[in-house]
This record gives structure tokens, C-alpha cells and sequence, in this order.
């Protein structure tokens, strides 16, 4: 898990192209965010809730060092997206920015980007 998370997987809907739009799933996920669709508070509860479903702060018998730090990776995440959360919130004070989407003709959709 540790090292999926360093590693920042990329999720699939990043390879999205409308073939007009550079920046597309920037502003979808901007959007969605707004929306309240999949958040920043939704990731942060699934790894809290897998944390501690798989007791990962309880695991030390016959950890290497390199397990260990992973371990305290892991661990640290749901607070380091806290955090996120709390800057999310702080550009939503900003100026929305319509942004079209062809999957919706074009409609023009107010979105706060970063």
C-alpha cells in the first residue's frame, strides 16, 4: 500500500481527453469535488477505514526498518490529506471559473480550479 501511495497511481479518469481540453481532468475533478461527489473527506475516510481494518498501526513483529517507515507512510496519510481538505476549502472563497464539458454540450459548468 505504501508503495502504491509514494508512487501516486494515477487514476484512470487522469488519461480522460475530450481532444479540446488540456487540463480536462483537472476541471472534472474540480468539479465533482464541488459537487460533492468523490472528495478528498471520501478518500480520507476509506484509508482511515482500511487502516484500521487491517490494524496497520498495530503491525511491528518482524517488520524491516523499510516496513516500518511504510508502515508510518501509510499511517500518516489520512492527516496529510486533512490537510488538503482544509486548502480545498480555503480556494473555494475564490472566483468560479466556467469551464465547458462536451459530455454535457458544452454546458458550461463554475468550477473553483487550484
Amino acid at each position: 500500500m505504501a508503495y502504491m501511495m509514494r508512487r501516486r497511481i494515477t487514476m484512470p479518469a487522469a488519461l480522460m481527453d475530450d481532444g479540446r481540453d488540456a487540463d480536462l481532468f483537472a476541471h472534472y475533478a474540480a468539479a465533482a469535488q464541488q459537487a460533492g461527489v468523490y472528495t478528498a473527506s471520501d478518500y480520507r475516510g476509506i484509508l482511515e477505514h482500511l487502516i484500521r481494518q487491517w490494524r496497520v498501526e498495530e503491525l511491528s513483529a518482524g517488520l524491516s526498518g523499510e516496513g516500518r517507515r511504510a508502515r508510518d507512510y501509510v499511517c500518516a496519510l489520512p492527516e496529510k490529506i486533512r490537510r488538503m481538505e482544509e486548502r480545498a476549502h480555503d480556494r473555494v472563497r475564490k472566483e468560479p471559473t466556467p469551464v465547458p464539458f462536451i459530455w454535457i454540450f458544452d454546458r458550461p459548468v463554475s468550477v473553483v480550479l487550484h
